[in-house]
C-alpha cells in the first residue's frame, strides 16, 4: 500500500480525500525559492518529504519572483501546468479570478491564520492559497558601529535615531543606509501607518488621498528631518541600489543602520565579525514598527495533473516541525497562531514587537495597495531624496493618480 493511501485512510488529509497513487509520479513544484541563494530549507524539506512519500519525486522548478507571472501563468493557463505553485496575494488573487486555481478546503488549520492575513487571502469566494510565513521588515543595526560611538542599545523612536546619528558622526561613522528603492521607501511607509490616522486600505481605495494625508506628509517630513540631523546625504543615496550596493555596503561594515528585510539575515549571519540585530522600524513611539509581510504559500493549480500528491506535498506542510525548517531557513514568522517561530535571535526585539503593540502589516502584500503603487513609492522616493525640501504633496500626488489608474 503506498504511504499516500496510508495516510488516507487514517483521515490524515484534510484538504479533500483523494484516491491513492497507482504508481510513482514525478510531482512539479514551482517556487522562486529553493535555490542556492535563498533554500529556504527547501532541499531538506523535499528530502523528507519524498522518505515519507516513496511514491512521489518532487522536481523543483525554480523561477525568480520578477519572472514567475511570465513564466508560469500561460502554463497554468495551457496543458503543461505545474502541479503546485508558490503564490504570494498578488498572484494568488490574480490566478484565482482567472479561474487557474483550485479552491482549497478550509481545515482546521484556516482558523489558525493570524486574523487580518485570514480575512485578506479569504476576501472574495473561498480560499486559494496555503500559507507558509510572514516575514519582518525592520531596520538592521550594526552594534559595534554602535558601541564605538557610545551607544549601547539599538534605536527604537526617531529621536533616539537622531540621537544615534550625532553620536556615529561624530565618531567618523557613517549612520544610515536610506537607498530609495526599499530602505527609505519602507521607512516612510511605517511612519505613516503608525500614525493611525485612517485603515491602510483606505489609501489603497483612494478614500483617503496620500496628497491630503497629514500622516503621509509626517512621515516625508521624517525623512527630511533625518536627511538634516545628518542621518543620510539624500542626494547621494538617490542613486544606490538598495538590493545590490546597499546590502553589500552594510555587510563591508561601513554602515551603521539600514532598513530591510529579514530574509538577509541568513547572509549577514555568514559575515564573520559582523555584529548586528534586527529591530523593529523606529518611530513615533517605541518599541518602533514590526512591518510584517506576508511572504507566500502553496496554491494548487486547476489543471495539476498529479492533485493527489499536490495535495499531500501541501498538507506535509502542516506538520509545524516541517514548517519550522522552512521559517528557520527564512528567518521568518509562522501564519498560525501558536505556530513555531524561525526568528533567530538577533531578531528578538523584532519578535516581540510583533507578538505585542508593534505590528502593522506591510499594506502590499495583503493586497490593500495594488502592488503598482508599490512600484510608484519606490520610483518616486528617488526624486524626493533627490531633494528633501521639495514639497511633499508633489510626490504623495503621483500616489494618488496610481491608486486612480488601478480602479
Amino acid at each position: 500500500m503506498s504511504s499516500l493511501k496510508s495516510m488516507l485512510l487514517a483521515g490524515a488529509l484534510v484538504l479533500a480525500p483523494v484516491a491513492a497513487l497507482a504508481d510513482t509520479v514525478t510531482l512539479e513544484v514551482a517556487s522562486w525559492k529553493g535555490n542556492e541563494a535563498e533554500p529556504a530549507g527547501l532541499p531538506e524539506l523535499i528530502k523528507k518529504f519524498e522518505l515519507q512519500h516513496p511514491d512521489i519525486k518532487v522536481k523543483l522548478t525554480y523561477v525568480g519572483r520578477n519572472d514567475f507571472n511570465t513564466a508560469v501563468s500561460p502554463r497554468l493557463a495551457g496543458g503543461n501546468s505545474p502541479d503546485v505553485v508558490m503564490a504570494d496575494m498578488v498572484l494568488m488573487r490574480q490566478w484565482a479570478r482567472a479561474g487557474l486555481l483550485s479552491e482549497l478546503d478550509k481545515g482546521d488549520w484556516f482558523a489558525k491564520i493570524e486574523p487580518t492575513l485570514r480575512d485578506a487571502l479569504s476576501k472574495g469566494t473561498g480560499n486559494y492559497v496555503f500559507p507558509l510565513e510572514v516575514i519582518g521588515i525592520g531596520n538592521f543595526v550594526n552594534m559595534g558601529l554602535l558601541k564605538k560611538s557610545g551607544i549601547e542599545k539599538p534605536p527604537a523612536t526617531v529621536d533616539e535615531v537622531k540621537a544615534a546619528c550625532k553620536a556615529l558622526n561624530a565618531a567618523g561613522i557613517q549612520p544610515m543606509i536610506m537607498a530609495p528603492g526599499f530602505p527609505a521607501s519602507v521607512f516612510m511607509m511605517a511612519q505613516g501607518l503608525a500614525a493611525g490616522e485612517a485603515p491602510a486600505g483606505d489609501y489603497g481605495t483612494g478614500s483617503v488621498p496620500f496628497a491630503k494625508s497629514k500622516a503621509f506628509t509626517d512621515a516625508l517630513g521624517v525623512l527630511k528631518d533625518l536627511d538634516g540631523a545628518g542621518c543620510f546625504k539624500g542626494k547621494e543615496q538617490a542613486g544606490v541600489d538598495a538590493w545590490s550596493t546597499g546590502l553589500q555596503e552594510f555587510k563591508a561594515g561601513h554602515f551603521a543602520m539600514m532598513p530591510q528585510g529579514a530574509w538577509n539575515i541568513a547572509a549577514f549571519g555568514k559575515v564573520e565579525g559582523l555584529d548586528f540585530v534586527f529591530t523593529p522600524i523606529p518611530s513615533a513611539k517605541a518599541p518602533g514598527v514590526a512591518f510584517d509581510l506576508f511572504g507566500f504559500g502553496w496554491a494548487l493549480p486547476k489543471h495539476a495533473a498529479h492533485e493527489d500528491a499536490a495535495k499531500a506535498w501541501i498538507e506535509f506542510f502542516r506538520s509545524d516541525e516541517n514548517l519550522k525548517i522552512l521559517l528557520k531557513g527564512e528567518a521568518a514568522g509562522s501564519p498560525f497562531a501558536g505556530g513555531s517561530t524561525g526568528t533567530p535571535p538577533q531578531a528578538a526585539s523584532y519578535e516581540a514587537a510583533r507578538t505585542g503593540s508593534g505590528l502593522i502589516w506591510y499594506p502590499v502584500g495583503l493586497a490593500q495597495w495594488p502592488a503598482a503603487l508599490e512600484t510608484e513609492i519606490f520610483s518616486s522616493m528617488a526624486g524626493f531624496l533627490a531633494n528633501t525640501s521639495a514639497s511633499p504633496k508633489e510626490t504623495l500626488s503621483k500616489w494618488d493618480e496610481v491608486v486612480e489608474d488601478q480602479k
